[in-house]
C-alpha cells in the first residue's frame, strides 16, 4: 500500500461529505456514483454505446478479456468521457466510475496519453494517482461516519452494499481499513 501524504485521508472523508452537502445528501447517506459523475460532468458510457466501436474489439473487450479492465476515462473535445465495463456486477461499476471521478476531484495529470484517432486520448496515471484515486473513490462510497453508522446497525453485508451501491467486498475493505471493524469488537467484546 502507498504511503499517503500527511492529511490525505483526513481530506478524503471531508471531501465525502462536502460532495454530499453540496448534492444534498445526508453525510451517512450514499453517494450514487453516477451522481457524483453528472455533478463533475464527466459522461458516462457503456462499451457497448461506443461510436465506432469495431465489433471485434467489443467482443475482445467484454467476452475475452472482460477481467482485464473495469473503466477507462477517455477526453474527447475537452470533454471527460468514462467508459464502463458493462460485464461487471453494478457495485464494482460503481467503484469504477468513482474511482475514474477521484482522477477528477484530485487533479491528476496523465503519467501517459495515449493519443487515438479522432483526437481520443487515453489517459493513464502512476501508481501514487492510483492508489489516491482508489482511498478517495472508497472514501466518497463509503465515508467512515456511514462505517460507524452501519456498524451501530449491525453490519448485514449483502443489504447494507446494496444500499451504498458497492460490493460486499468494497464494505468489509473499507471497515477494515478505517479501524471501524476494530471499534465494534472492542465495543461489544
Amino acid at each position: 500500500m502507498t504511503n499517503f501524504r500527511r492529511g490525505f485521508k483526513s481530506w478524503c472523508e471531508s471531501t465525502a461529505i462536502q460532495y454530499r452537502t453540496v448534492l444534498g445528501l445526508e453525510p451517512t447517506r450514499p453517494l450514487p456514483a453516477s451522481k457524483l459523475a453528472a455533478h463533475l460532468r464527466v459522461r458516462v458510457l457503456e462499451i457497448e454505446n461506443v461510436p465506432g466501436l469495431p465489433q471485434a474489439a467489443l467482443v475482445q473487450l467484454t467476452k475475452r478479456d472482460a477481467d482485464s479492465w473495469s473503466a477507462v476515462m477517455v477526453t474527447h473535445r475537452g470533454i471527460n468521457v468514462v467508459v464502463m465495463n458493462t460485464t461487471h456486477p453494478p457495485g464494482r461499476r460503481s467503484s469504477s466510475l468513482a474511482h475514474e471521478c477521484s482522477h477528477v476531484i484530485l487533479n491528476h495529470k496523465p503519467a501517459q496519453v495515449i493519443p487515438s484517432p479522432g483526437g481520443i486520448l487515453v489517459s493513464s496515471y502512476d501508481r501514487q494517482q492510483e492508489d489516491e484515486a482508489d482511498w478517495l473513490a472508497g472514501t466518497l462510497l463509503l465515508p467512515r461516519v456511514a462505517l460507524l453508522t452501519i456498524g451501530q446497525q449491525g453490519v448485514n453485508f449483502r443489504e447494507h452494499a446494496r444500499e451504498y451501491g458497492v460490493s460486499e467486498d468494497m464494505l468489509r475493505m473499507r471497515l477494515d481499513r478505517t479501524g471501524v471493524t476494530l471499534q465494534m469488537r472492542r465495543r461489544t467484546g
